[in-house]
């Protein structure tokens, strides 16, 4: 062997990691370091179950625009809170919803999607809506089983839900009056009520 490269060796062996802490470390970069401050976000979906402490909602067929405000809103009042969201797509993504029509990963999955797929685990969404801190609907897109379990779920005080038709909408205000427009108004009365208390 080298004689240098043994000495160099035993020098290096000798000085440990001194020079290594005394650089910036890769793993430690200000992406990481800022990373800490922001929280995380679980997403689980059926079948898989997780359930913890964290503030968590439960989405209930949101559109492509409501799923994009939603994680706008969770960034402007929430961004370092650690969160679960459990995610439930009855029939969702309908042709009304006019943001994604451009989306070719969007119209695949309008041309395949079929109502009351075999299989629906409605427990699950049950079970996602009792752990959730708070559940948010879209009535808009609701198949007519999800309108029979929503009877359930519009009954849950922590429940907000979106309808655009007016009739359908005072039927379900006779079970829940947290009707909103859109996500840009929930956060601001998840936060009075929170406020309130």
């Amino acid at each position: 062997m080298d004689s240098n490269k043994v000495n160099a060796d035993k020098e290096m062996k000798q000085q440990g990691n001194k020079d290594l802490d005394q650089k910036p470390n890769a793993a430690v970069g200000e992406k990481l370091t800022a990373r800490k401050k922001m929280g995380t976000i679980t997403m689980v979906t059926p079948p898989s179950f997780f359930q913890n402490q964290n503030r968590s909602f439960c989405l209930v067929n949101l559109s492509k625009k409501d799923k994009d405000n939603f994680a706008d809103q969770i960034n402007k009042y929430f961004p370092k809170e650690d969160i679960t969201i459990y995610l439930w797509d009855d029939n969702n993504f309908s042709a009304l919803d006019p943001f994604a029509t451009d989306d070719a990963e969007y119209e695949k999955y309008l041309e395949t999607w079929a109502p009351n797929k075999k299989g629906r685990d409605y427990t699950w969404l049950l079970n996602a809506c009792r752990a959730a801190t708070t559940v948010i609907m879209n009535m808009d897109y609701s198949s007519n089983q999800m309108k029979v379990w929503s009877g359930y779920i519009l009954t849950m005080s922590k429940t907000w839900f979106i309808n655009s038709n007016e009739d359908d909408s005072s039927s379900f205000g006779v079970l829940n009056r947290n009707k909103i427009q859109g996500m840009h108004e929930l956060f601001p009365k998840i936060k009075k009520l929170k406020d309130s208390q």
